[in-house]
């Protein structure tokens, strides 16, 4: 090997090879991060799952309009969530402060709190979780908007989503 000048065979510069070999390695680390993250192993497919979302301070119309057999969508694509099951309602609970400087626990007043129980259909995919409409991750502890034929729920919270 001939290293005249810096060059390797006296043709190319050695500083490029070692270059070229780094793009190459970085390319290679590169494409298998980012396919080796899609290769998962789904568990279950056509899964029945069932989704606990609640809405927190909603007014009586929502609760009105919400009943057994509606089929919620999410409100950013409309795609189906599921099919209501059940409708739970309490109260809505909200921290005020009152002029001594203590803190109460009251109910809020014409406001509810509602829990939507979903029968979805899904996959379960390995190390990540729940998958409804094919791509969309639901967990718990997420937001998300719900929309119906008769009524929109724009803040709502996963409670909970398993297997039934």
């Amino acid at each position: 090997m001939d290293f005249s000048n810096g060059k390797l065979f006296g043709k190319i510069s050695v500083i490029d090879v070692i270059l070229i070999a780094a793009i190459i390695i970085l390319a290679i680390g590169f494409i298998f991060t980012r396919t080796s993250d899609r290769i998962q192993q789904v568990i279950g497919a056509n899964t029945p799952l069932e989704v606990v979302i609640q809405g927190e301070g909603v007014r009586q119309f929502i609760v009105d309009a919400i009943a057994e057999g509606d089929i919620m969508f999410r409100y950013h694509d409309r795609q189906p969530l599921g099919t209501v099951t059940r409708v739970d309602i309490s109260p809505a609970m909200e921290y005020f402060h009152k002029p001594d400087g203590t803190v109460i626990l009251a109910e809020m007043e014409e406001r509810f709190t509602i829990q939507i129980v979903l029968a979805s259909v899904g996959s379960i995919r390995d190390q990540i979780g729940y998958f409804v409409n094919g791509n969309d991750h639901i967990a718990p502890g997420s937001e998300i908007a719900l929309v119906s034929n008769r009524v929109r729920i724009p803040e709502g919270r996963v409670v909970s989503v398993r297997e039934y």
